[in-house]
């Protein structure tokens, strides 16, 4: 008789992506996914969330070599989405900022030289 399978945890799927493991690092992402898109919309990406998401994975997985298990794998990964989205806001920000002066810039009316 087999013993049934045991899921692994956060913890264990973290070691194993750590260690190259692409496939740890996709369950981690299947698992997260989901809370990860709430974060993100709860605090304002709107349609951008997935973007936002997608975004946090690759940082998450990039800086996985930083990630001391101090806090759950989800309480760091929502940290990074709720980076993103500031980050996200930022730029909005700046990006509505200049098409703001941009069209300011073309309503001005040129001055005409005096040709007398």
């Amino acid at each position: 008789m087999t013993e049934p399978e045991v899921p692994l945890d956060d913890d264990e799927f973290v070691k194993r992506a750590q260690h190259g493991d692409l496939e740890a690092y996709e369950r981690l992402v299947a698992r997260h996914t989901a809370s990860a898109y709430r974060t993100a919309v709860l605090l304002g990406a709107g349609s951008d969330a997935e973007d936002v998401v997608q975004d946090a994975f690759v940082k998450g997985y990039r800086n996985l070599a930083r990630y001391r298990g101090e806090a759950s794998f989800r309480s760091w990964l929502l940290a990074i989405v709720a980076n993103e989205t500031r980050n996200l806001h930022r730029s909005r920000t700046r990006r509505d900022g200049l098409v703001l002066r941009a069209a300011a810039a073309e309503a001005e009316p040129a001055i005409a030289g005096d040709s007398a």
